[in-house]
């Protein structure tokens, strides 16, 4: 049975005890066609005292476990990135972090759509990026289907599965140069952006190398890794868009997939105002519920939003197994972002969250948002993990995660996982998937459950470990 109230509490709770107005930050119809490629110039983040922070302050930081400056960190970040490019796409001028170079950018072997369009390869990322591209692709994530993946069953970039949300995964200017250069190993030079040559890598250790030696070279201290998951709202009418309020706020608690939460929010792509209580012709008019049982109105301004080209609802619809439309909506469900400032990376995840916090701050909370951080990004909440355990040499496990990718049964307790252990054990060759369970922390690259002379530790990244 449906419930199309909410009481007076639940109202405080879902707004945040007020009214809670977005301003738009989305891209405006246009009489122009919305293209599906365009000439993007990668802008790559401002440095200063905030960006690269040094690592004797961030690991200082870890020691005092002061969260207060590493969720200030964090959305520091989330700021950097959501500033203005310069650069434009569709009418739309987009966010720094929009601008940067896609998996089929800098894995160009890996990518389905060009094999599937028969399309010219440019020899190097930097001609790759001069010409029109296109600055995003939907797929289903890798980690929903990662042990086909690793196996050789599904090759990487192939779109299977149904899901109501895709992803895309983007590179800082750095971290793409980088992977698109030929790095120095034993015997010679390996390409990263391909998975035969990190093969030929892992063969040519020599029989002396340990296992934490075996590992390829590491990123830069400006390579940042992106993993932003989108949903769509549709042009017309109002679009139901899930709301993470915990595993409680889910009809399977274990395994709280977005399809099982049961608050949810009507999206409307025209309308204006703040998060309130759906009304009972609204609920009525949004279509089928599904485990929905508490609605809230929202206007499409509390995402980060764009319009879709024909090639990309095409993409959208192939990966989802859903009708998406020319001009419908992907809008930014959540977002992984890990940067190399440290050797074992910062590691920070963001999922929107308009109104108030999810019940309990769990996994996090929109805490120490910068007050200058505007809409639509202080709609999304963080999480932040820059160490395993919660106190330096303790038994607690950090618990990071992000409500749209970790809930799925695909990912073995992804509920209780962080990010650090997860990307720990990327490897190429022979090697576990992911971490069975997140008990105590691993140790990095010595491990034999993970790290064996079979396998060459990819610095972290699951992007090189799943090259083609």
């Amino acid at each position: 049975m449906r419930r199309i109230g909410l009481t007076a509490t639940a109202i405080a709770v879902a707004l945040g005890g007020g009214a809670y107005l977005a301003k738009s930050a989305v891209s405006k119809p246009t009489a122009k066609p919305l293209v599906g490629v365009a000439t993007v110039t990668p802008v790559p983040l401002p440095t200063g005292p905030d960006y690269p922070v040094p690592q004797v302050k961030i690991d200082a930081w870890i020691v005092a476990g002061d969260t207060t400056a590493i969720r200030g960190h964090a959305w520091s970040l989330w700021q950097a990135m959501a500033a203005p490019s310069g650069q434009f796409f569709n009418g739309q001028e987009l966010p720094i972090w929009e601008t940067w170079a896609t998996g089929d950018d800098v894995f160009p072997t890996s990518s389905a759509a060009l094999k599937a369009a028969g399309a010219p390869r440019a020899a190097t990322l930097a001609a790759r990026l001069a010409r029109p591209r296109a600055i995003r692709h939907f797929r289903t994530p890798n980690q929903f289907h990662h042990a086909a993946l690793r196996s050789g069953a599904l090759k990487n970039g192939s779109i299977l599965g149904v899901s109501s949300s895709t992803v895309t995964t983007k590179f800082s200017p750095e971290a793409a140069t980088f992977i698109d250069t030929p790095q120095p190993g034993p015997g010679g030079t390996y390409n990263y952006s391909s998975g035969a040559s990190l093969l030929k890598l892992n063969a040519a250790w020599p029989t002396s190398a340990t296992p934490e030696q075996r590992g390829i070279n590491p990123f830069p201290v400006q390579g940042v890794e992106l993993k932003p998951v989108y949903g769509v709202v549709k042009a017309t009418g109002l679009t139901i868009q899930p709301l993470w309020q915990g595993p409680a706020g889910s009809t399977r608690p274990s395994n709280p997939t977005p399809d099982t939460w049961t608050t949810c929010v009507l999206i409307s792509p025209t309308g204006t105002g703040p998060v309130r209580p759906a009304t009972k012709a609204e609920i009525a008019s949004a279509g089928p519920p599904g485990a929905c049982t508490t609605f809230l109105w929202a206007p499409l301004s509390t995402f980060y939003a764009v319009r879709l080209s024909a090639s990309e609802a095409k993409e959208f619809a192939t990966a989802t197994g859903k009708p998406v439309a020319q001009g419908d909506y992907a809008v930014l469900q959540a977002m992984h972002v890990n940067t190399k400032e440290i050797p074992f990376w910062t590691w920070q995840t963001f999922w929107w969250q308009p109104g108030a916090d999810t019940p309990n701050g769990f996994p996090g909370s929109k805490q120490n948002q910068p007050a200058s951080l505007g809409a639509p990004w202080n709609n999304y909440a963080a999480c932040a993990a820059y160490s395993q355990t919660t106190t330096v040499g303790g038994s607690t496990m950090q618990v990071c995660f992000n409500p749209y990718l970790e809930t799925d049964p695909s990912i073995p307790v992804g509920i209780t996982s962080n990010c650090m252990s997860c990307h720990g054990v990327a490897v190429v060759g022979q090697g576990a998937t992911y971490p069975s369970n997140y008990n105590k922390p691993i140790a990095f690259f010595t491990d034999p459950t993970y790290f064996t002379t079979q396998n060459t530790h990819t610095d972290f990244s699951w992007a090189v470990a799943d090259a083609q």
